[in-house]
């Protein structure tokens, strides 16, 4: 049976950590995939957490999946757009 959990109801990082042999690119498209299909995407910190706590093992702590989750447990997963001042100079054209 697959541990899954509220914020993981399709069983994509589930998924993912059963598959270690894919690309870095292929298991960031599958976690990808999971943070767009949050339906609470200001919730992406919480969500990753309580992944990572249902999930994280030693045995896998060097997962792509588990350094993404980690990743975005810190709130750095999620682009955060342009700041400063060029976006500044581009809103005043």
């Amino acid at each position: 049976m697959k541990n899954t959990s509220r914020w993981d109801t399709r069983g994509l990082i589930a998924d993912a950590l059963a598959l270690p042999d894919l690309a870095v690119e292929e298991h960031r498209a599958i976690f990808f995939d999971w943070a767009f299909g949050l339906d609470e995407p200001e919730r992406a910190a919480e969500a990753a957490r309580e992944l990572l706590a249902l999930h994280r093992t030693d045995e896998n702590a060097g997962h792509t999946i588990i350094a993404l989750l980690e990743n975005a447990a810190n709130g750095s997963a999620l682009p955060r757009g342009r700041t400063g001042r060029r976006r500044g100079a581009r809103a005043s054209l």
